[in-house]
């Protein structure tokens, strides 16, 4: 498309460095100057940058609006596709966990800078904003907990905290020898955060005692539960095979990461908000049940 414009507006181009040479080359040599129908240079732009004639007074060929229209129309169907992916997903999230969830208040922003083509295609923001959408409408309500406050990936459910790095995926704690996934662990104690106003994410703290009490109950179920996930694999032989996990026959279930990554994943930027609070005390811990 950029090369069709330049064909059709060479008066508002200017020639490359390359093309330059070459004409400066025929000139010392008497030769004939040749005329370049797809200038390769700038704009032609003001002091100020800014471009003398507008873009959209170009004129544009044929194939040109073509194209422009097949594109927009393939962008408009994968926006489609993504939205409709999102509200299946929190419809399937809803129907199996309830219209009362608990998220991480993080900044998405960091995500981004870090993984953002891989984000584009994922969208978690549009699954955040259709959760929130179906929980309403099903009579719920989608919560968001400070991670300063609770750090879900730095505990245990026996209260105890371990401390990782964001590289490390494998969740092993010393105290009671639970074993398993660290983003399942996670989940799993965002059952047990607690409010004391749910319009503050900064208010929310975890209820080690519940969460030592289910430990203790569903000791055996909980242990298999939390050592692989169930969601289907997604690795392809090409392209999501980059990721530091094994290739999985289709069909089965992913644990999607063991022990620690081959490559360094760097640890995500905490931006200064006004929400997040700093952990404070928090009452529902006992030392008697965390020392079990």
């Amino acid at each position: 498309m950029e090369r069709s414009r330049r064909a059709t507006n060479t008066a508002q181009y200017g020639l490359s460095k390359k093309q330059t040479r070459r004409a400066e080359q025929r000139a010392a040599k008497g030769l004939v100057p040749k005329a370049v129908t797809v200038p390769g240079g700038a704009r032609a732009a003001r002091v100020d940058g800014v471009p003398k004639q507008a873009f959209r007074r170009d004129r544009i060929s044929g194939g040109y609006r073509e194209l422009r229209a097949r594109q927009a129309e393939a962008a408009a169907g994968g926006a489609e596709h993504r939205c409709h992916r999102a509200r299946t997903l929190a419809r399937q999230i809803i129907a199996t966990h309830g219209p009362v969830l608990v998220i991480e208040d993080c900044d998405i922003r960091a995500w981004y800078r870090l993984w953002g083509k891989r984000l584009s295609q994922t969208t978690p923001g549009l699954l955040i904003s259709a959760l929130d959408r179906e929980c309403a409408a099903a009579g719920g309500r989608l919560v968001r907990a400070s991670t300063w406050s609770t750090a879900l990936s730095q505990h245990c459910l026996c209260g105890e905290r371990v401390s990782k790095a964001l590289r490390d995926r494998e969740h092993q704690c010393t105290a009671c020898g639970l074993v398993g996934k660290r983003d399942l662990v996670s989940a799993a104690l965002a059952a047990f955060v607690r409010f004391h106003d749910t319009d503050e994410p900064k208010t929310a703290y975890l209820d080690t005692i519940a969460s030592r009490h289910a430990q203790i109950v569903f000791a055996q179920g909980l242990e298999e539960a939390l050592r692989e996930s169930t969601t289907l694999c997604q690795n392809t032989p090409r392209g999501a095979g980059r990721v530091a996990v094994p290739r999985q026959r289709r069909g089965t279930s992913a644990p999607r990461t063991a022990g620690r990554r081959d490559r360094a994943t760097p640890d995500e930027t905490r931006p200064v908000r006004d929400h997040a609070g700093k952990p404070g005390h928090r009452p529902g811990r006992d030392p008697q049940l965390t020392l079990w």
